[in-house]
């Protein structure tokens, strides 16, 4: 049954109000709510939602969609299968204006309609899409800190400084985030650039005094600068780089522009900057991407096989998801190589294929003995070897590493507390009890200790 514009025009907003819950306020509220959005009408179960950008259909289609469903149907009293999003030329249109007449100051707005022109991504097809980017515990602060820049760039969180391992996603972010922002408000300017590039720019600027202007009018005269990779700077000492970086870091601070930065260390370790780079970054948000946890790794495994249009089933997700537990960029190899594989072989994807394909990668732990799985494991969670784990040292954090060791070697087997205080170096059965139940204690305090014994004890079950 069709159901006309203006009956879903009158009950958008009690759909609204029952979808709301503190979960997913702030995502209807940006991207329901805005008038930007309207519903059109009912047809085939299916609600047709006109919205002004391609992000607003990637947002609601992935964040809301679902939950909509329901909804519609209840309010309306006629079945909903589907939610239809599409992007008009006037809506379109009417954004980019409105975002003109708002956004840009007014002695600006003259300048910036005449140049004017639909989007495009200069920064090439290989730029990471923020709506592929897979959110989980470890990485939910930095993934809402972007999307915060999105929602609201006047926000006085002022620079953004993302860290973490190579692998773990902070490239994606930071290009996701251009394309995203860049998309949301296309008047805007948005410079993103490695670390490495903006040295050599520099460089080659300073060649000439025209050329050092230039490259100053291109650096600090954007509304969003995107630095990846900045511990390039570690490498040497860069001295005039550096007190250029740091001018024009100020100098769009004090315009109010947005900064968003990434390295592979926090502030404090990069070697070779100042107190001041330090000072200006921690008085922002400073925010750490961890390794994903057994769930994310899952679903980052799922997500990149559908991408490819490969279906895989749950033993073959959580053999891959068990046994690559670094950073995404592994888990994202593992699932291309599989599909590559099965492609070039004409096989059926199944755990034979798997095993195959991931013998370099995953042979490691199935040559092993089950007690070297453990201790190589926990060594590398703290940093330590696994002489430090079976040796005697009391210097912290060996202790708690060798008590792990302990625990998810007893819960893993039959073994009995006098056999695994044998195996650590002749402990007796009150040691390795003592041993379990402080783990049991800092488990129960810790969660990111709880799930690497949660990971680390699937794993080796499945060993």
């Amino acid at each position: 049954m069709a159901i006309d514009v203006t009956t879903v025009e009158r009950a958008w907003p009690r759909i609204l109000d029952q979808l709301e819950n503190p979960e997913i306020e702030r995502a209807v509220k940006t991207w329901l709510r805005s008038p930007k959005v309207r519903p059109l009408h009912v047809s085939d179960e299916t609600l047709l939602i006109e919205c002004p950008t391609v992000l607003y259909v990637q947002q609601i289609n992935k964040r809301l969609a679902e939950l909509l469903i329901p909804v519609v149907s209840n309010v309306l009293g006629e079945p909903i299968t589907k939610i239809d999003c599409r992007v008009s030329r006037r809506s379109f249109r009417e954004h980019r204006e409105q975002v003109q007449r708002h956004a840009v100051p007014a002695q600006e707005r003259v300048h910036q309609e005449r140049k004017l022109t639909p989007i495009k991504n200069s920064w090439g097809s290989h730029f990471k899409q923020l709506q592929d980017f897979v959110v989980g515990s470890c990485n939910r602060l930095a993934y809402d800190a972007i999307s915060r820049i999105i929602d609201a760039p006047d926000n006085k969180v002022n620079p953004l400084f993302i860290h973490a391992s190579s692998g773990l996603g902070k490239t994606h972010l930071v290009q996701g985030l251009a394309l995203a922002f860049r998309d949301r408000y296309p008047s805007y300017k948005v410079q993103y650039l490695r670390c490495e590039q903006f040295t050599n720019d520099y460089i080659a600027a300073c060649t000439s005094r025209e050329g050092l202007q230039a490259f100053r009018v291109k650096m600090r005269h954007v509304d969003l600068l995107l630095l990846d990779d900045l511990h390039f700077l570690s490498r040497g000492t860069m001295e005039k780089t550096k007190r250029e970086l740091f001018d024009t870091f100020n100098e769009l601070a004090d315009k109010g522009k947005k900064v968003v930065i990434t390295s592979d260390a926090a502030p404090v370790d990069i070697k070779y900057l100042e107190s001041s780079f330090i000072q200006r970054f921690i008085g922002g948000l400073v925010v750490p991407l961890d390794r994903p946890d057994l769930q994310l790794r899952r679903e980052i495994v799922r997500s990149k096989a559908s991408s490819q249009g490969v279906v895989l089933n749950d033993e073959v997700i959580d053999y891959i998801a068990d046994n690559i537990t670094e950073n995404v960029r592994e888990l994202e190899g593992a699932v291309n190589k599989i599909t590559a594989c099965a492609h070039s072989f004409d096989r059926k994807i199944d755990m034979t294929l798997i095993r195959q394909a991931l013998a370099d990668v995953v042979g490691r732990d199935g040559e092993e003995p089950q007690l070297r799985v453990i201790l190589r494991a926990v060594a590398d969670y703290f940093d330590l070897s696994v002489e430090d784990i079976m040796g005697k040292g009391r210097a912290e954090p060996r202790p708690l590493a060798r008590h792990i060791a302990m625990y998810v070697y007893k819960m893993s087997g039959s073994e009995t507390y006098a056999s695994v205080g044998n195996v650590f170096g002749g402990k007796n059965h009150n040691s390795v009890t003592y041993a379990c139940q402080k783990v049991v204690e800092r488990r129960s305090v810790d969660p990111d200790l709880d799930r690497f014994v949660s990971d680390l004890l699937m794993r080796v079950k499945r060993h």
